[in-house]
């Protein structure tokens, strides 16, 4: 049996801890694939790759890592990907959406996050949203089968 895929961009800004009042662009595109579908819903996650766009840390890098589709049960769209930085060191971005039924679209489409060395110290932290007006259409034209 298939599985699925789909893609997604979020944008918005980051701050890094040791310049708080600095607010830079931060962006990502990825594309999402599940495992086939009995195993996906043994196991709701799918994995991520894609690029990040975050001048003075991550110039368009490729990144690889999760988000967890576990809705229904934990409420919540965890993300965490991996990325080598400009500085040619890796980086951790994770992040969470906490979906609540009062505020679906809002909660839906804003992604908190936190920008992280591989060992855990923190950099940078990230607001990001989804643009439903207009990246929607787009996003669902991209749900896909695969194999």
């Amino acid at each position: 049996m298939s599985g699925f895929e789909f893609r997604e961009t979020m944008a918005g800004s980051y701050h890094r801890v040791d310049e708080p009042h600095v607010e830079r662009p931060l962006s990502f595109t990825i594309r999402a694939r599940s495992a086939p579908l009995l195993r996906f819903l043994r196991r709701p996650e799918v994995e991520i790759e894609g690029a990040i766009d975050a001048p003075g840390l991550a110039d368009h890098r490729y990144l690889r890592g999760t988000l967890g589709m576990d809705l229904l049960r934990t409420g919540t769209l965890p993300y965490a990907f991996h990325f080598q930085g400009d500085d040619d060191k890796p980086y951790v971005f994770e992040g969470q959406k906490d979906v609540s039924v009062k505020e679906l679209l809002e909660s839906m489409t804003v992604l908190p996050g936190a920008i992280k060395t591989e060992e855990g110290a923190l950099i940078a932290r990230a607001l990001l949203r989804f643009d439903a007006r207009s990246d929607l259409v787009k996003f669902l034209r991209s749900f896909r089968l695969s194999r």
